[in-house]
């Protein structure tokens, strides 16, 4: 396994020593300085027919939604995908992943809903769980208003967002609903309580440098990294969960947890497509305006959305 040459370049320049650990700022320091870093790195922002804001109630008031519109779509309603954020359950917000869901939206021909959740510290495990699976619900709900076909139901979401993704599909199975016809599982968190081998290698000196923090942020001391809805990889059985695709990255310390959440669902009769890009880094679908090569990971990811919603 080799890292991308470019992504190996761009690596090799940067001085940890200039850069003020995330440990070190505060919640607000945090989302600003990754909001700006998150910019600097951003693909394209492919067109779209509509972008519209909308708000979902949720357990601690209105849930901010972001919907939007692909080009060219056809008479009747379009599937649609429910995405959460990535940011370790600290920070991120609707336009940091502005870029991903355009390209998601564009190339997979589907409505996209992204998902405002609330933050950690201050709102810690489940508030962002209570939230993503609040809006799904509504969106499910409010469907044919949105127009949307609630038969072609997909959430998915990248980092802390692929993990709360995972309890979402948990709570969908367990109360019987709404019906999920996908997951797009983007380099989860699904194991917080474990230290495999890929953490090991790849905490230091490949950009996610604090996953330690970023888990004791989302849970608090009192949180529990066994919970099945914080740590899926856990949950006893993962039978009659949605088909999902799941993408890692070869240097990423998310790698091994989330080999083995796909090595799980196919092993309980989930149909399940892993793919690895093995070149590349945590986050590296967030910097396609950067390095180029990391379109890859969102084009792999945009089709596996089309053929799962496509009938």
């Amino acid at each position: 396994m080799k890292l991308d040459p470019a992504l190996a370049e761009l690596l090799a320049s940067l001085d940890p020593s200039a850069e003020t650990p995330v440990e070190e700022m505060t919640p607000d320091e945090a989302r600003a300085t990754w909001k700006g870093e998150m910019a600097a790195v951003a693909g394209p922002r492919l067109p779209v027919k509509s972008v519209s804001e909308h708000a979902a109630p949720g357990p601690a008031g209105p849930i901010p939604l972001r919907l939007y519109e692909p080009l060219g779509a056809g008479a009747g309603p379009l599937p649609i995908l429910v995405y959460y954020h990535g940011g370790g359950w600290i920070r991120g917000d609707l336009d940091t992943h502005d870029d991903v869901c355009r390209y998601l939206c564009h190339h997979a021909g589907c409505l996209v809903a992204s998902v405002d959740y609330r933050l950690a510290p201050e709102h810690r495990f489940p508030a962002a769980l209570d939230d993503c699976d609040a809006a799904t619900r509504w969106v499910a709900e409010n469907a044919v208003s949105l127009g949307a076909d609630p038969r072609r139901l997909a959430i998915g979401g990248d980092s802390a967002g692929g993990n709360i993704a995972c309890g979402v599909t948990l709570r969908a199975r367990a109360r019987g609903g709404p019906a999920i016809r996908f997951q797009l599982l983007i380099y989860p968190a699904t194991d917080l309580a474990g230290e495999s081998e890929s953490r090991r290698l790849y905490s230091s000196g490949y950009l996610l440098n604090s996953m330690p923090f970023y888990v004791a942020s989302y849970l608090g001391p009192e949180g529990d990294a066994t919970d099945p809805l914080a740590s899926p990889l856990l949950a006893p059985d993962l039978a009659g969960l949605p088909p999902a695709f799941v993408l890692t990255a070869g240097f990423d310390p998310l790698r091994d947890e989330g080999k083995a959440y796909a090595t799980r669902l196919e092993a309980a009769g989930v149909p399940t497509e892993y793919r690895c890009h093995e070149g590349m880094i945590h986050g590296f679908v967030s910097i396609t305006g950067l390095i180029a090569s990391a379109e890859a990971g969102l084009a792999d990811a945009a089709l596996a959305l089309r053929c799962a919603l496509s009938s």
